[in-house]
């Protein structure tokens, strides 16, 4: 199919999946009331279902733009905020600053807490498994995730006894895309436009970075410093969904690697199509999630169902071509 043609589709893609994901719920919307809403309708459309899904957006947007620069900068088509143990830092942190200051009215004491930890993770994922080749990161990322994980489930054991309020276990190991204020909404919507801007601004260079540190020297950029200023700018925007959403996976791997294979990999058209597929992607994730089973599911599993065939995938075709390499 012609490329200009191929990208057309993928931008209506998120209107059907807005569509959906403003009808569809807990509570079904009739059509009628999507166009003049009225009464409990217009409540659950205005202060429910269009932060939620604005929410959704914004994160498939920010994930999959993310996941991208990551696997172009670090040359590794594996690697996004989750298999980094970024999204585990990030949630982690957000648990410790209710355990350490709950008692606390700081504002955004937790995202701060959240991005700390988001940098520590990364780091220790990226110290781990430099030397490994493309399989040390993952392996570097799992286990980190592992650790960190493993505190914030123990803290949120003991925390759950003694406020309730907390959000619980499973929205942060799995993620839940639920009820969002638009106050929560903003500074989300701020992330996400820088993110996307800086991408399309530094596509060239991130494009050069990916090629080769020598090269990136001969054109004047620092490809050491490059990498730290976006793995920091990665973990602020990850740390604060985070903050919002608990942990959302394998978005960031899915989506940049089907853009590759329809239109391309430079990162101008990775940061363009993974925008408006990534959108579509957590539309899509989070109807099922909150319509499909008659109970509200977590949105990683779903999400991780669709994405498990395309990565055994990629596995299986990076191992072969190391073997070809041997």
């Amino acid at each position: 199919m012609n490329k200009r043609v191929l990208g057309l589709l993928l931008f209506l893609t998120p209107i059907p999946s807005f569509l959906l994901a403003l009808v569809v719920g807990q509570v079904v919307i009739p059509l009628n009331q999507i166009v003049h809403p009225s009464g409990l309708y217009s409540i659950i459309i205005y202060k429910i279902r269009l932060p939620t899904i604005v929410t959704a957006i914004l994160v498939g947007v920010s994930l999959s733009i993310s996941g991208a620069i990551m696997q172009h900068l670090l040359r590794n088509p594996i690697v996004d905020p989750y298999i980094s143990g970024t999204a585990s830092g990030g949630a982690l942190g957000a648990v410790l600053s209710y355990f350490l200051f709950s008692y606390l009215t700081i504002p955004f004491l937790q995202p701060l807490m959240a991005f700390l930890f988001s940098l520590v993770s990364t780091g220790l994922t990226i110290l781990i498994g430099k030397r490994g080749g493309i399989y040390g990161l993952v392996v570097g990322g799992v286990v980190v995730s592992y650790i960190f994980t493993s505190i914030y489930t123990i803290l949120l054991t003991i925390l759950e006894e003694k406020d309730p309020q907390i959000p619980p276990l499973l929205f942060w190991l799995l993620g839940e895309v639920s009820v969002v204020g638009w106050g929560q909404v903003m500074p989300l919507v701020i992330m996400t436009f820088a993110l996307v801007s800086l991408s399309l601004f530094y596509s060239k260079t991130i494009d050069l970075v990916s090629i080769s540190d020598e090269i990136s020297y001969a054109h004047g950029v620092n490809p050491q410093a490059f990498r730290l200023f976006w793995l920091v700018f990665i973990s602020l925007v990850v740390s604060y969904e985070v903050s919002l959403v608990g942990v959302i996976g394998f978005v960031g791997i899915l989506i940049p690697h089907l853009v590759r294979k329809m239109v391309g990999g430079n990162m101008r058209d990775l940061t363009i199509y993974s925008s408006v597929l990534g959108a579509s992607l957590m539309l899509i994730g989070n109807v099922i999630s909150h319509a499909a089973f008659g109970t509200l599911i977590p949105v990683t599993p779903i999400i991780a169902l669709m994405a498990s065939p395309v990565l055994i995938s990629l596995l299986v075709r990076l191992n072969d071509g190391q073997r070809v390499e041997g």
